[in-house]
């Protein structure tokens, strides 16, 4: 899944109020994709769900125009002590060839007036990294539970069980024992 922000057309903004000191907010064709990251990336309401999220998107008229890889969620204080502290992205712009870039840039959005909403992944879901062939929503690697079941099933297979794991361990690396 990726989070898309839906943009109107570029607007200015007075920069004393605006909690990132923005100057202008919104979509502008004529600046780069970075400057419309920078001025976009935040003041959003975002919830936990948004800090597990690999890409950002931004959209326009009903499609996306740019694709970000987010590196982690910030929080930005509000400057007025009346309002809450809103969120904003970090992360860094991905160029055309990128194939995540490849795969959004051009999708089209749903129509709902909500400003955040989440898109799926091109391809559709992944599939649970111990082998069950398992569909997993969103960031996820594992389906519930089965992160463990491969750990313990590579376990018994290379050292018969997690006491002959221990024992090779602890054969192997003895000064991380003694830490």
């Amino acid at each position: 899944m990726a989070i898309n922000f839906k943009l109107n057309p570029v607007w200015r903004n007075d920069p004393d109020g605006d909690d990132m000191s923005r100057a202008w907010v919104g979509w502008d064709d004529a600046r780069s994709a970075q400057d419309n990251y920078e001025h976009n990336r935040g003041l959003w309401l975002l919830g936990r769900r948004a800090e597990h999220e690999r890409y950002a998107t931004f959209s326009v008229d009903g499609v996306v125009r740019e694709v970000v890889e987010i590196d982690h969620v910030e929080t930005v204080p509000a400057k007025d002590p009346y309002h809450r502290p809103k969120r904003a992205i970090v992360g860094r712009v991905l160029e055309a060839g990128d194939p995540m870039h490849d795969d959004f840039v051009g999708r089209p959005v749903d129509k709902h007036r909500n400003p955040v909403t989440y898109l799926d992944d091109p391809g559709g879901p992944d599939l649970c990294a111990c082998g069950c062939g398992t569909p997993v929503p969103g960031p996820r690697h594992f389906v519930v539970g089965h992160d463990q079941k491969a750990v313990h099933e590579r376990i018994t297979r290379q050292w018969g069980s997690t006491v002959g794991f221990i024992e090779w361990f602890d054969a192997s690396f003895p000064e991380e024992i003694a830490a």
